[in-house]
Parts: C-alpha cells; structure tokens; sequence
C-alpha cells in the first residue's frame, strides 16, 4: 500500500507544471544611517580624549548632546567599556576624587567644534564641582544656549 501512495505521488509531481523560475532577489536598500549618527561622531573624537585623561579605556553614556551649527554639547558618564562604574579610586584621577574636588559622579561636560567638516574638542571637563562650562561662552565664543545656559 505504501508502495502505491508512493507511486501515485511520483506520477502526480511527473504531470504537474514545473515550478515557475525564481526571481533574484531583489538588492538591499542601503543601510539608513543610525539615528545617532552625529552622536556617535562626537562620541569617536571625544572619547579618546576623556579616556587619556581618566588614564583608563572608557565609554561616555551621553545623558545630554546639543549640536547646533558648528558647535557642539555633550554631557555624559564615563563607565568602563563594558558599562560598569568607574572605580575613581583607581584612575589618573584618584588625587583628586580622594581629595574631594570632584563630583563622584563623575559627569563629564565637553565643548566639540566642528571646522573644516571635522569635529575638535575645544574644552572639557569631568566631575567638576561648579559649573565650569558657564564661563565658555565668553572664553570660546560657544552661544550660551547651546550649553543651556542664558544668554549673556
């Protein structure tokens, strides 16, 4: 019995249309830019920056970015790559965490300036006890409301 289901079946699939040629594929859309692009940007040049002055690899997690024209805010917390704390005890930094002249949260205000379509750190600062970035605009002529501070 198995043998003649099996016979009826070859017989139907030899009398059936053959199956219709299958199209390629059609290409892939190119990949449309992360929705961070310009965060990410700024994230590659300043990284390096902050990480040579921790004295340790770092990732910065950006709790705030202002980009207008050609200057650019970013605020964040340095972490370890793999987004544990930083252990300040433990940085070039340990002096001054251990002397208490910094914020022990470490947020780290930087001031990037784009020039020739390339963005440059101007300033930065990380865990200041003041507001230090207040006082950019009259030294780097960054507009005010860029780093959300009032106008002058």
């Amino acid at each position: 019995m198995r043998a003649l289901l099996v016979a009826f079946g070859l017989a139907l699939a030899a009398c059936s249309e053959p199956a219709p040629p299958v199209e390629p594929a059609a290409p892939a859309a190119p990949e449309a830019p992360s929705a961070n692009a310009a965060t990410d940007a700024l994230l590659a040049v300043l990284t390096p920056v902050v990480s040579a002055e921790i004295g340790q690899p770092i990732r910065l997690e950006p709790t705030n970015v202002t980009i207008r024209d050609d200057w650019a805010y970013v605020v964040g917390q340095p972490q370890q790559p793999d987004g544990a704390a930083i252990d300040w005890a433990t940085t070039a930094l340990a002096s001054r965490y251990e002397n208490g002249v910094m914020d022990t949260g470490g947020a780290t205000h930087v001031l990037l300036k784009q020039e020739d379509s390339v963005w440059r750190v101007v300033t930065h600062v990380i865990a200041p006890t003041d507001v230090a970035w207040l006082a950019w605009p009259a030294e780097y002529g960054v507009p005010p409301d860029v780093l959300g501070a009032p106008a002058e």
